[in-house]
């Protein structure tokens, strides 16, 4: 469910005017999109916008932006510049979402069962080179997230961005033959099998020498 937040225009550009309003408790932002070329400059309550941009994926949650003229309008947050030690909000961006028209989103991928993987269990190390996609999809259907059973896969197993269940208007911009997730042998597992073959070998080797020895005596 989209969450509502106010969007107050503003005139005051600067450093002075920006820190005015983080005074009185308000966050800068601007807002743009296909319909609105010309950026808007605006003003967010900080604890309204906190309920979004402090929120688990908040790159994939819908807002309802309220202009100052009354008029709502699907919006995502695009950029958030925090500040280094406090991890205050600084300034937003946020773009115009349009229902019939696809935008490009990063959508989050977690993994889970990790440690109940069979591949896992087996000794296995689980690795996750990506854990973000990037599709253009719909707005009505942009998941918040892509949640990835791993629980059945096997030592040596792999996942690729091809493997994932989309929405049906996604098209993937991440290349689908990208792995996602993998469950690799560790390097103590990989070089195991060759010293067991290295000491027999040397084994043989010895014992096929005392034999000639033996022979030449």
């Amino acid at each position: 469910m989209a969450v509502k937040i106010k969007f107050a225009s503003r005139v005051g550009v600067g450093k002075g005017a920006c820190r005015k309003m983080r005074a009185k408790g308000s966050v800068p932002a601007v807002f743009y999109g296909p319909e609105y070329r010309e950026s808007l400059l605006g003003e967010i309550d900080a604890r309204e916008l906190a309920r979004v941009a402090n929120a688990p994926n908040w790159e994939t949650n819908i807002i309802d932006l309220e202009l100052s003229d009354g008029k709502v309008e699907m919006a995502l947050l695009r950029d958030v510049h925090r500040h280094a030690v406090t991890q205050n909000i600084l300034h937003v961006d946020l773009y115009q979402l349009m229902k019939d028209h696809k935008v490009k989103v990063s959508i989050p991928v977690r993994v889970v069962n990790k440690d109940t993987a069979a591949g896992v269990k087996m000794g296995g190390v689980m690795e996750q080179p990506l854990r973000e996609i990037d599709i253009l999809v719909l707005p009505r259907e942009i998941p918040s997230e892509i949640v990835l059973d791993t629980a059945k896969m096997a030592l040596g197993g792999e996942i690729f961005v091809r493997d994932l269940e989309m929405p049906p208007s996604a098209e993937l911009i991440t290349p689908e033959d990208s792995v996602v997730v993998m469950v690799t042998r560790p390097r103590s597992m990989q070089e195991t099998a060759p010293e067991e073959e290295t000491e027999e070998s040397a084994e043989v080797e010895v014992v096929g020498r005392g034999k000639r020895r033996e022979e030449e005596e």
